[in-house]
């Protein structure tokens, strides 16, 4: 996607239009480095958004603020407020540390050359990561989890890129690599009392071999509602050179039993992301070939595209639980000159 820098009229543009639609923009920033990469919140007072290469960000219900100290976590995870890990790069190990009782404590996976791709807390001693390792024949996918005395490896029978959980009871895993997973599948994986199984998925129809290559699904995220409501979201996509083309969304929707195929497959876009909007219904960060992103919302069994300015990308999108409100990241700009926004909602 190309990107061009919003100045003058045109960043007054997209304030009025995100103002227009409820979304309003919170906080700028311009910075060739520390770009806003997600968004998280476990309160109305509590939230936190990750930046590449630099200490988090927070906000205390009132402003955001530079959260000091030498930290700089490329993960964080929330079970509820006063409850959160963060993951740190270190060469000697997964820095992993908990935020418990109004402390941090540190409590490291010591595994050589490995980084974090996933993780989710759900309560004090119950915490999943997935991420990549150094092995003997290069980087293998791992998986352990807190169980509050300490990290356990466990097996997963496909690697794991993210996770979602209504309860600890109800917890999901996707296993979705996109065109370098073998045979371009996507799957979901739910952790059963005999540990992670693969679970059925409908069988989703890609269109054969064309011009532009293999098509293929991917999953980017995964929600679960409650034990009768989740949703994996994506898109399927070819692969042209070394572009991406975007044919169209997949939706699929967990209703206590099975996982069924949604009929909304909107041309040309696929979702990245999706959050409860606190009221029953979704948030969505929506890509859309060779355009700027949008945010979708999904209620009663309505889709409704929100625009938010021109050339933007959506990086991150969080709710307040609890409440409707919600909070996003997203950049804008031309090379060199990235610009940072923090999203807020209503």
């Amino acid at each position: 996607m190309k990107h061009i820098v919003l100045l003058g009229a045109a960043l007054s543009t997209l304030v009025t239009g995100v103002q227009d639609a409820g979304w309003r923009v919170a906080r700028t920033a311009d910075s060739p480095s520390g770009g806003y990469a997600d968004v998280g919140a476990t309160g109305p007072e509590d939230a936190w958004v990750v930046r590449t290469g630099l200490p988090l960000l927070r906000w205390n219900g009132k402003t955001w603020r530079e959260s000091g100290g030498t930290a700089v976590p490329y993960l964080v995870t929330a079970a509820g407020p006063g409850e959160a890990w963060q993951f740190v790069e270190s060469p000697a190990r997964l820095d992993a540390r908990h935020l418990h009782g109004g402390k941090w404590h540190e409590h490291p996976i010591p595994v050589q050359g490995t980084h974090a791709v996933a993780a989710l807390a759900t309560g004090p001693s119950d915490c999943w990561v997935s991420g990549l390792r150094l092995g003997t024949r290069g980087m293998e996918d791992a998986a352990w989890h807190w169980t509050g005395k300490g990290w356990t490896e466990v097996r997963t029978p496909l690697p794991i890129t993210d996770f979602a959980a209504s309860s600890p009871a109800d917890v999901w895993a996707l296993s979705s690599l996109g065109a370098q997973s073998a045979g371009h599948a996507a799957a979901i994986l739910r952790l059963t009392k005999a540990g992670w199984r693969q679970a059925p998925v409908p069988s989703i129809s890609l269109p054969g071999r064309s011009r532009a290559g293999d098509a293929y699904a991917e999953l980017h995220d995964i929600v679960a509602l409650g034990p009768r409501e989740a949703y994996a979201v994506g898109g399927i996509s070819f692969i042209l050179g070394e572009e991406r083309i975007v044919r169209e969304a997949l939706v699929l929707r967990w209703n206590g039993k099975a996982w069924l195929r949604l009929p909304h497959r909107p041309a040309e876009t696929a979702y990245t992301e999706a959050v409860p909007d606190g009221a029953g219904g979704l948030w969505l960060a929506t890509r859309r070939q060779d355009r700027s992103d949008v945010l979708t919302h999904y209620a009663s069994g309505r889709w409704t595209q929100t625009a938010i300015g021109k050339d933007v990308t959506v990086t991150g999108l969080a709710n307040v639980p609890g409440t409707r409100k919600m909070w996003a990241t997203a950049e804008t700009g031309e090379a060199g000159a990235a610009r940072q926004l923090i999203l807020t909602y209503p």
